[in-house]
């Protein structure tokens, strides 16, 4: 059974193990703590209807992983020095956490923004096993995603393999995200 394990702000509160994890990023209000309550079959990520209130590093513990839910880049309504906060978590998760085994980066699958490819740039630089998740996919007729799919692995700069379309609110293709992590952790 999945739960919430706990939030941290800087290295010194990180869980200290050899736990492979999985890393969650992704704008301000994509969806990730409901897609972290779908893969969990239970709420244990608090989901709000503002954008930008995971402003830390949450852990949560999936048995045999574990996903790091990040703070959203983007839209997030804080002052300057909270931003910087927020960039530093993030930034120390990319240069220092050793345990992270892939990068899943959440999007929009109705608004794949530019910051989100700069931030993809980022992160296929950095990691090689990274996917892109696009939620909300409930919005529109699979058939128009599928149709951008060349379009959208062209601007992410993704192959298309990497790419999984879902909808964590109606639980749409999230058997199929857990067997992604479930071939990459080999378990």
């Amino acid at each position: 059974m999945a739960k919430f394990i706990k939030s941290a702000n800087s290295i010194t509160d990180w869980i200290n193990d050899n736990v492979d994890e999985i890393a969650f990023i992704g704008r301000s209000n994509v969806g990730k703590s409901s897609l972290i309550n779908a893969l969990a079959k239970q709420k244990i990520a608090i989901v709000s209807k503002s954008p930008g209130r995971t402003q830390s590093a949450n852990f949560y513990d999936f048995g045999k992983y574990r996903i790091i839910d990040l703070p959203g880049y983007g839209y997030a309504k804080v002052n300057k020095t909270k931003k910087n906060d927020l960039i530093n978590i993030i930034d120390d998760i990319f240069k220092y956490r050793k345990n992270i085994f892939a990068f899943f980066q959440i999007c929009d699958a109705n608004v794949i923004t530019e910051e989100d490819a700069k931030f993809h740039f980022y992160i296929n630089k950095k990691f090689a096993n990274n996917f892109v998740v696009l939620n909300k996919i409930d919005k529109q007729n699979m058939k128009l995603y599928l149709s951008k799919l060349d379009e959208i692995s062209k601007y992410l700069n993704i192959d298309k393999k990497h790419i999984i379309f879902v909808s964590a609110t109606k639980n749409k293709n999230i058997d199929l995200l857990r067997q992604t992590i479930k071939e990459l952790l080999k378990f």
